[in-house]
């Protein structure tokens, strides 16, 4: 398996018609998402042993993680398995998501309240609206860097250099200087 996503979501089965409402959003937005049910993934998952690809899906292959946190996911051991997962693999780098929908909240000993990035909702379009902008503001500022790093790595130190005149080729042109 080598599909990357944007996003993976991490749910109970008793808020599977929220997540539902909130995956057809993201993928509206045009971000790829894992979301178990769907037919995308049912493809991944079949006939594999599903604990391995969950693994890789929340510690691997998805850049962000939606944890859509309440009563129900708390007291389930495959939805907190997949949180710690991923607290694991992101820890707090703001990548993962908790969304509260109740009045649960996810065990201190995985996140960080003051620095964790959560938001607390049942609404399907806020927390789209939330996750959305999180992942592709994130997605700008990361090719902004990528440029910026770029632009520096294609600076030479012309200190020392006997040459009267430099050839720069870029995007197959020529710029005498």
């Amino acid at each position: 398996m080598c599909q990357e996503f944007d996003i993976a979501l991490s749910f109970a089965t008793e808020e599977q018609e929220l997540v539902e409402k909130v995956y057809y959003y993201l993928r509206a937005e045009g971000l790829s998402v894992f979301y178990a049910p769907s037919s995308e993934a049912q493809k991944i998952l079949s006939g594999r042993n599903q604990r391995e690809v969950f693994y890789e899906i929340f510690a691997l292959r998805a850049k962000y993680v939606a944890l859509f946190v309440s009563k129900n996911y708390i007291a389930k051991a495959v939805p907190m398995e997949e949180a710690e997962i991923s607290f694991v693999k992101h820890g707090d780098n703001e990548t993962v998501i908790p969304i509260y929908l109740d009045e649960a909240s996810l065990p201190e000993n995985l996140l960080d309240a003051k620095k964790t990035n959560y938001l607390r909702s049942s609404n399907p379009a806020a927390i789209t609206d939330h996750l959305a902008v999180k992942i592709k503001s994130s997605a700008i500022m990361n090719a902004k860097k990528g440029k910026k790093q770029q632009k520096a790595e294609n600076v030479m130190n012309l200190s020392g250099n006997i040459a009267g005149i430099q050839n720069f080729i870029q995007c197959g042109r020529t710029d005498n200087t």
